[in-house]
């Protein structure tokens, strides 16, 4: 649902650069099953926030192996290892694997290589077949696989010239920002509320929760949303999972997640709290 969200052609570039590692990763659950060479067992924690982007590390289970693979060297072994490898990936939740039927539109003529698996036929991104995609195709594949990512409509070219008007007397640093994909990993929601509370903060920077806390030295749990306050939602063991900022009683500035698919956002209050629950709100 991009519809209306910014996606500049610089941004446009900028993807096509970061979508795809400068290796293949392939997911493994057992050691063994991969007869091709030696595999690394998996620790999330090292990953970059491209890696981790480009195949949904999160979603992956804990203790898999990963095998790393030369553009090309994938597409060297048989038809057979390929499509077993295939469905692995699928199975595992791996990021860049899809049903062919989600992606008849994305490529025009250009067919993919397709994969029978957990009864689908599977379309699986490597660097080979992404440097097979003419521009403007992997320029479409990105706004469509982009629009998986955002389920809000866009609110700013909408919104009323009053609170447009508020919003360049208040806070001018955001309008370039309302509404925009990033052109890179790594942006979260927490420096997202960094930013609206001083201009001088770096949008992009991947602030952690105790960063937050500090942030939030001086304010004080309320218990309505009037503007200025920032909104924050805890797991069960009262670590930070989200947060954004009220920039007045109705309206939020707002991003999803760290990744570049995820855009800054000018939500109502009531989209926010129906993504999160009820928040606790610091003012």
């Amino acid at each position: 649902m991009t519809e209306g969200y910014a996606l500049s052609s610089n941004t446009i570039e900028q993807w096509k650069a970061r979508i795809l590692p400068e290796v293949d990763w392939f997911f493994f659950t057992n050691d063994e099953y991969f007869p091709y060479g030696e595999m690394d067992v998996l620790v999330k924690s090292n990953l970059s926030l491209d890696i981790r982007t480009s195949y949904l590390t999160w979603a992956l289970p804990e203790g898999v192996f990963v095998k790393k693979m030369h553009p090309g060297e994938f597409e060297e072994l048989s038809y057979e290892a390929r499509q077993r490898i295939a469905e692995i990936q699928w199975q595992l939740g791996r990021g860049l694997v899809f049903d062919h039927e989600e992606t008849e539109e994305w490529f025009g003529e250009h067919v993919p290589p397709l994969y029978k698996g957990a009864g689908k036929k599977l379309v699986l991104f490597t660097i080979a077949f992404w440097r097979s995609l003419e521009e403007h195709q992997k320029e479409g594949f990105l706004r469509a696989y982009s629009r998986m990512w955002v389920d809000e409509q866009p609110s700013w070219k909408g919104a009323p010239s009053s609170f447009k008007t508020f919003m360049q007397r208040e806070y001018p640093h955001l309008i370039p920002y309302l509404d925009v994909f990033p052109d890179r990993n790594g942006a979260n929601c927490l420096a997202a509320v960094a930013f609206a509370v001083d201009a001088s903060s770096d949008p992009y920077h991947w602030m952690q929760a105790e960063e937050l806390d500090h942030l939030m030295a001086g304010r004080e749990e309320v218990g309505d949303i009037t503007g200025k306050e920032v909104l924050v939602w805890r797991d069960s063991e009262g670590m930070i999972i989200h947060g954004c900022y009220s920039l007045n009683k109705e309206f939020v500035f707002n991003k999803h997640g760290q990744t570049m698919f995820n855009p800054w956002q000018l939500l109502t209050v009531e989209q926010v709290i129906g993504s999160w629950g009820a928040p606790v709100i610091y003012r």
